[in-house]
């Protein structure tokens, strides 16, 4: 927050020195002291004395940003104001407390003038560090949606440049990199690791994560780690990622916590320990990862180093479906179908299926296709079936996964099919495409 500050004198000035009286009513909250309310009268007594001494100070009047104001004009009416006298009078009306302060103060008119000179010759500095500020602020909201995608499987295309961005944003960060910003330097990991507004180079991506993760940040530490595992630009090192993982799970970082679980409960890098899996899951879980969640009701759910217990699987499933994880949405919808943990109810297992199905999810698209197909939580609907099946085939195309599966589901309903109705189905997918599964 800067604060602005606007001389308006009058043309002539008898003396330098002049006095100015402001007054200023309180109202007292339920867990405000007498102290608070002196001070904060105080406060907004001597901004009234600086406006009236030709000083108009911007400020945010959001509670949020008091403290701020409270330091800036402190530290402003402390430079040109000499206090000479205070008066208090409490009163209690209308059932709350009041107090009403009366401030008398000399201001230095000369000091106004230097104060502000001072200020109007750094002014352009601070626009510009501001400026960079906001810059820095917008890329890095757009980064870290962007990090996800560091977790995924190869062969995922990066995301676009977002239009809000500018060559001077990449530039700012850039800098900030060179200058030694750790964080800086993790994010254009990022933009080398994806592509992003920058060819993308995996070796550029390591080298400045490495920089960042040598200064203790955990989030350049996980992304080497992601680098390690999946082998991007450098030969895939489960130990050396496992390493750096485990710095940043050091630090609470919940993601680094949740992908050394994934290493224990594959056995990469380390020996298979669904036990260790298990705490490092809870770890995560604890801190509202869904990836965590998901995966410690995944184990209740198989029995993998835990005795198999549906409810416990169901409750934490739970709490990663309502996050909006689409694998724990469609989970839990065959939770409901098949009244495991919970009571079976087939209609709203498919309402859970259909959040996944409609997020574009290929596992849920693929669910929902069999419950038409079979009629479960919904009238059997074959040409629906079919279309679901369809979308999920090109969705798992696209994505890398496997459609084999799904690809057999759709051509042994297309049998069931006449011609129209494959025609009509394929028109449909297409529609449904169009409007992001939405409504389909």
């Amino acid at each position: 927050m800067i604060l602005l500050a606007v001389l308006i004198l009058p043309p002539v000035a008898v003396a330098e020195v002049q006095p100015f009286t402001a007054t200023h009513t309180y109202i007292l909250g339920d867990h405000d002291s007498k102290d608070d309310a002196r001070q904060r009268c105080l406060l907004e007594a001597k901004r009234k004395i600086l406006e009236q001494a030709g000083v108009y100070i911007e400020s945010a009047s959001e509670v949020k940003n008091l403290d701020l104001t409270k330091d800036k004009i402190t530290s402003f009416a402390a430079a040109v104001m000499q206090v000479k006298d205070t008066k208090e009078n409490f009163l209690f009306e209308n059932g709350h407390m009041t107090m009403t302060l009366k401030l008398t103060a000399q201001v230095d008119l000369e000091e106004v003038r230097k104060q502000l000179a001072a200020r109007q010759l750094d002014a352009g500095v601070r626009d510009t560090v501001a400026a960079q500020e906001e810059s820095l602020k917008r890329l890095k909201a757009q980064l870290e949606a962007m990090q996800q995608q560091m977790q995924q499987v190869p062969g995922r295309t990066p995301a676009s440049r977002p239009s809000n961005s500018s060559s001077a944003d990449l530039q700012v960060l850039q800098t900030q990199a060179t200058q030694g910003d750790a964080q800086a330097q993790n994010e254009l990991g990022l933009l080398y690791g994806l592509g992003w507004g920058v060819p993308q180079d995996y070796a550029k991506a390591r080298q400045w994560f490495e920089k960042g993760a040598a200064q203790g940040l955990a989030d350049a530490q996980f992304n080497l780690g992601v680098l390690y595992y999946f082998g991007h630009g450098i030969p895939q090192d489960y130990v050396t990622a496992r390493r750096w993982y485990e710095q940043a799970a050091a630090q609470g970082y919940a993601s680094a916590q949740f992908n050394l679980g994934v290493l224990y409960a594959k056995g990469h890098g380390v020996p298979q320990n669904y036990a260790t899996a298990r705490q490092w899951y809870e770890k995560a879980a604890s801190q509202g990862a869904a990836q965590a969640q998901y995966g410690l009701g995944q184990l209740y759910v198989q029995g993998w180093g835990v005795p198999q217990d549906y409810a416990k699987a169901r409750q934490w499933i739970e709490k990663a479906a309502d996050q909006g994880f689409a694998s724990a949405q469609n989970d839990l919808g065959y939770l409901f179908a098949d009244g495991k943990g919970v009571p079976k109810d087939e209609k709203r297992g498919v309402e859970w299926i259909r959040k996944a199905a409609e997020q574009g999810d290929a596992n849920g698209q693929d669910s929902l296709g069999e419950m038409y197909r079979d009629g479960r939580g919904v009238p059997k609907d074959n040409v629906r079936a079919y279309i679901w099946f369809n979308l999920a085939v090109e969705q798992y195309q696209r994505q890398g996964g496997m459609s084999m599966g799904t690809a057999q589901r759709r051509n042994a309903i297309a049998k069931q099919l006449t011609p129209e109705q494959i025609a009509e189905a394929q028109r449909l997918t297409t529609q449904c495409q169009a409007q992001q599964f939405k409504g389909c």
